[in-house]
């Protein structure tokens, strides 16, 4: 009897699992219905001298479609009415969330610590979600989508938290600052220079690309795998020449952001028929593990809280997947082979006239500030030309470029000192030409 009991709290405990298990997974994949209501705050992150909200219109071509709650949040050192840095996040990025401790500044720190910058929540990125960009039956309105979640509107928020901060007396007294980007948020902060540049004294530009100049030197946005792996991009398009599995474009991929050519190569080998079985296990060992696992990811890209994403990848790629028919291991772009399967919809949605080939418009020539471009000899993503071409579109613009991968961790000490004498002093002073002439710079050495 007592035995019959233990099994039928074992099956009660399990049944309640799977109903609470059902149940997040619904609350999980279901589109947002409400959003934070004006005058109120997130009870994880009260405002405070630190974080600062504020209203902001839905959309700033229509002001009548009404307003939401953003915020920002001041970094540790913050220090009112001295020279602030703006780190833009783009909305693949999500970067920036509900930061309310030391500790959530770490990654931030490790990269401006001892700056005053400021951190933007982004429209679109939890926990601040449009329900409105959503179909009665959770389905995406792609036009809306990209309407509300564009990186235009963006730069708008951009520029609204930057006058809410002079209003406030938290910058300088000419309302300047400076801008600092990597990867997709390099690009936005082209796009931020292109409208708003004249309240920006100097950038800094890391990692990054630009699909307008990409075009006009008849390139592609992305570098090509062949670039970064001659040897692993050859094979790979013997084996797969109508394009790799998805998956293996992606464990590729996130290896190449690490700047693992080794890696890349071995899993690359795997895949023919002789090898050896611990290159093939060396495959299934990487693309176990959650970052490089493709079908975890699509999945979660793929809810309806995610379609930020897609919207700024769209942005950035959707030209580019158009016209993306490799011919040969030198037009081979991992990024493209698995993004092309994450925007299926939204390459679907341009195909039926729903909404717009991505195009940029962008004047450089225009900016008088300071710019510095960094790019990396093994950045996967972004070739040294790529930044190459960033850096020569400004009048007053200098590259560097370092031994690295596109997430640059190699000489965190010194990309740490490098950033704060450009910020502080300026790209011509003897700081940051020290900097410049330091043999872990490889420009013109």
């Amino acid at each position: 009897m007592y035995k019959k009991k233990i099994k039928i709290v074992i099956m009660l405990i399990f049944i309640a699992g799977l109903i609470y298990g059902g149940y997040e997974y619904r609350v999980f994949t279901a589109a947002p219905t409400t959003r934070l209501a004006a005058g109120n705050y997130y009870p994880e992150m009260p405002p405070d001298a630190q974080h600062h909200y504020l209203q902001l219109p839905v959309d700033h071509n229509d002001p009548s479609q009404g307003t939401f709650t953003d915020f920002y949040i001041l970094s540790p050192n913050f220090k009112p009415g001295d020279p602030v840095v703006f780190w833009l996040c783009d909305l693949q990025q999500e970067m920036v969330g509900l930061i309310s401790t030391s500790a959530h500044f770490d990654y931030f720190e490790n990269s401006l610590g001892g700056l005053s910058y400021v951190l933007i929540g982004n429209r679109g990125t939890s926990p601040t979600l449009f329900p409105e960009i959503y179909n009665n039956d959770g389905s995406v309105n792609y036009n809306l989508a990209t309407k509300l979640y564009g990186s235009d509107q963006q730069i708008d928020d951009i520029e609204a938290v930057r006058q809410d901060m002079q209003s406030q007396g938290l910058l300088p007294p000419d309302g300047k600052i400076m801008l600092y980007g990597g990867s997709g948020g390099g690009f936005l902060v082209q796009q931020f220079l292109n409208k708003y540049g004249s309240h920006v004294i100097r950038a800094l530009i890391e990692s990054s690309g630009a699909p307008d100049l990409a075009q006009q030197n008849h390139s592609t946005f992305a570098t090509n795998f062949y670039e970064s792996n001659p040897e692993a991009a050859t094979t790979l398009f013997t084996l797969y020449p109508k394009g790799p599995p998805s998956s293996l474009a992606y464990t590729l991929f996130k290896l190449g952001l690490q700047g693992d050519k080794d890696a890349q190569t071995k899993i690359v080998e795997g895949q023919t028929s002789n090898t050896a079985f611990q290159n093939k296990y060396f495959y299934f060992k990487n693309w176990i593990k959650l970052p490089n696992n493709f079908p975890l990811v699509n999945f979660i890209i793929g809810i309806p809280s995610e379609v930020e994403v897609k919207v700024r990848i769209y942005e950035l790629l959707g030209a580019d997947l158009q016209n993306y028919h490799p011919t040969s291991p030198q037009e081979v772009v991992l990024m493209y082979e698995w993004t092309r399967v994450v925007l299926a919809d939204f390459l679907q949605a341009n195909t039926e006239g729903l909404i717009a080939t991505p195009h940029f418009d962008i004047n450089r020539s225009s900016y008088s500030g300071e710019i510095m471009v960094w790019s990396g000899t093994g950045d996967q993503d972004f070739s040294s030309q790529m930044g190459q071409w960033i850096s020569d579109s400004y009048p007053h613009a200098q590259q560097a470029v370092f031994s690295d991968a596109h997430e640059r961790k190699k000489y965190p000490d010194y990309y740490r000192d490098f950033r704060k004498a450009f910020f502080i002093n300026g790209l011509y002073s003897p700081e940051t030409q020290n900097c410049f002439d330091d043999a872990r710079q490889l420009k013109g050495k």
